[in-house]
């Protein structure tokens, strides 16, 4: 099902909506605790991310959650890398809209890999 008004689980780019939809389920184990994440499509590129909270939410990261994309490893499998997670455009400029992290995308564990949280020097 494709998602065509702005509602909080949807992606911005500066003001306009981006239509993305939820595609699938990535299933990972940490620490032998399995976690599953929502995967989202935008519907005008083979862009597949996943927006997520953790332990470090609002402490070392953003408030609003971090994005990882994910990454074909072959026909069938992708590859989610926390190394590769980072902030919304939201987090470096207040004139981006902020997408609001599904809450069945919320890790209970620290997610100590990625970008953390941004401060002006």
């Amino acid at each position: 099902m494709i998602q065509t008004t702005c509602k909080s689980e949807h992606r911005y780019i500066q003001r306009k909506c981006s239509r993305v939809y939820k595609t699938w389920y990535v299933e990972f184990e940490i620490d032998s605790q399995k976690y599953l994440l929502t995967v989202f499509k935008d519907t005008d590129s083979d862009y597949f991310f996943v927006p997520f909270k953790d332990k470090t939410t609002g402490k070392e990261t953003y408030d609003a959650g971090r994005y990882v994309e994910l990454e074909k490893a072959n026909e069938n499998e992708y590859e989610l890398d926390f190394n590769t997670s980072y902030n919304p455009y939201c987090a470096y400029n207040e004139n981006w809209v902020c997408p609001l992290t599904p809450f069945e995308n919320t890790l209970s564990v620290e997610i100590l890999a990625g970008e953390k949280k941004f401060t002006e020097h």
